[in-house]
């Protein structure tokens, strides 16, 4: 594949990251947990391992509900992983899931900790199978968005441009249009490694509005460099009725007119003055 105008010259896809916790819930009886959760947030991770193991050792003493022990365990395993300690927030992601399987936030942290492993295909096996559930008041789902994004990036890993596409296609049933910018920089990327000039022309026919004229430009040419010339045509047509003080964009089109045998129309574009060859 040629080179891409986008905003970035990597894959959005390629950096995703499940997004972290926000430990946003508040209405907490216990005073213990509360101060835990307020640690979490405030990204104060040393003190949420010693509080957290404070109140485990408390909680020990007197009897607990399943849940009770596994949202502690859940909060040391997001704040072994913030701290760089990835095999034992594996071990407690392991062991609240064990207590109280049916929560996402040990998930979550599974999720990260195999992602950063570049266990892709292990990453992408633990999310398919998981469930969409009820999920209790201190938990927090990943959304439909976020499941299909984190499943098409993991794809994108290994390379399995199909299953990309079907998951963005979940994620943005609405289409193109209701993609962020970039994940449709990311749809024309893969339009291209699938061979699938019509989405590469959707695709670009949005991108190129909002670029300046030498990335769209840029862009488009990515699309001639790949052979679909005929596609290429009237997106320089759209883009050179946009901006047709560009010498640029009319050289291009000029040149897509001829290969394309729209002669007349190359004429027209050619005519004394229309078209400054030594700009």
């Amino acid at each position: 594949m040629h080179s891409l105008a986008t905003s970035s010259s990597k894959a959005f896809l390629t950096e995703f990251r499940i997004p972290d916790l926000s430990f946003a819930y508040s209405d907490w009886e216990d005073a213990s947990v509360a101060l835990i959760w307020k640690a979490m947030q405030e990204k104060d991770f040393r003190t949420a391992l010693t509080l957290i193991r404070e109140a485990r050792h408390a909680a020990a003493l007197v009897p607990q509900t399943n849940e009770n022990s596994a949202l502690l365990l859940a909060a040391q395993a997001a704040a072994e992983f913030a701290t760089g300690s990835s095999d034992l927030a594996k071990r407690h992601a392991g062991k609240s899931l064990d207590l109280f399987p049916s929560q996402w936030m040990s998930h979550r942290i599974l999720l990260s900790v195999l992602a950063g492993n570049h266990d892709f295909k292990g990453a992408y096996m633990q999310l398919a199978r998981r469930r969409m559930r009820p999920v209790a008041l201190w938990d927090e789902a990943l959304t439909k968005v976020e499941i299909h994004t984190a499943l098409g990036a993991w794809s994108w890993m290994l390379g399995d441009w199909d299953l990309v596409a079907k998951h963005l296609a979940k994620a943005y049933p609405g289409g193109i249009d209701t993609m962020p910018k970039e994940i449709q920089e990311d749809w024309f990327r893969l339009s291209l490694y699938r061979d699938r000039p019509e989405d590469a022309v959707a695709v670009a026919s949005v991108l190129i509005a909002e670029q300046s004229i030498p990335l769209a430009d840029e862009l488009l040419q990515t699309i001639v460099q790949n052979g679909w010339t005929k596609q290429a045509l009237p997106l320089y047509r759209s883009a050179y009725e946009r901006s047709p003080e560009s010498q640029l964009l009319r050289r291009r089109l000029v040149a897509l007119c001829i290969r394309e045998g729209a002669l007349d129309e190359a004429r027209r574009l050619t005519k004394p003055g229309a078209l400054d060859l030594a700009a």
